[in-house]
């Protein structure tokens, strides 16, 4: 056998540092952080699919919409035409006054309680009143109310309260609360 010389040995070491350091700088500057590249990506989208779960909802609903819009369209059109132009404290206490008075309830008084936003029906809002009527008789009353609620379709009654008069014990005091809706 050959005795290697020193520059050979040399050379040899040299190589052997060379490859290790190769292999090192594989392993911590490529592969290692590939693995974690790998691994945060992977984290990434799991921790995705919950928003694209959510997103896919959101776009059945979207497409639900949209079918629905047509008749949303038409209902909103069809409110329209039940309101009158202008203010609604200008026309509903009219509209309620004339509605008793020919029932013969002359003396009704209507007042604005609160105004709310609809949130159903965007640009719309619901106003409530109270209406005081001082003296009715329950017999006539009665159906006029329910023709009311009838005739007018955007009006609900939401409470009446009734009280006898001691003067006159065939007539009470009614005092309604009702709401409707308005542009």
């Amino acid at each position: 056998m050959n005795k290697l010389g020193k520059d050979h040995t040399q050379k040899i070491a040299l190589g052997a540092l060379m490859a290790i350091g190769v292999i090192y700088g594989y392993f911590h500057f490529l592969l290692f952080p590939l693995k974690e590249k790998t691994r945060t990506t992977i984290a990434s989208i799991t921790a995705l699919d919950p928003e694209i779960g959510k997103a896919k909802a959101q776009l059945q609903r979207a497409i639900v919409v949209e079918k629905e819009a047509p008749a949303v369209e038409a209902t909103a059109a069809s409110i329209d035409a039940l309101i009158p132009e202008g203010a609604p404290v200008a026309w509903f206490p009219v509209v309620i006054g004339d509605h008793f008075k020919k029932a013969g309830f002359d003396k009704v008084t209507t007042k604005m309680s609160t105004e709310l936003i609809e949130k159903e029906l965007p640009g719309y809002r619901r106003i409530t009143w109270n209406i005081d009527m001082p003296r009715v008789e329950s017999l006539t009353f009665g159906p006029t109310l329910a023709k009311l609620e009838n005739g007018e379709p955007l009006v609900e009654v939401q409470s009446i309260s009734m009280e006898t008069l001691r003067e006159e014990p065939e007539a009470q005091r009614v005092i309604l609360t009702a709401r409707n809706i308005v542009k």
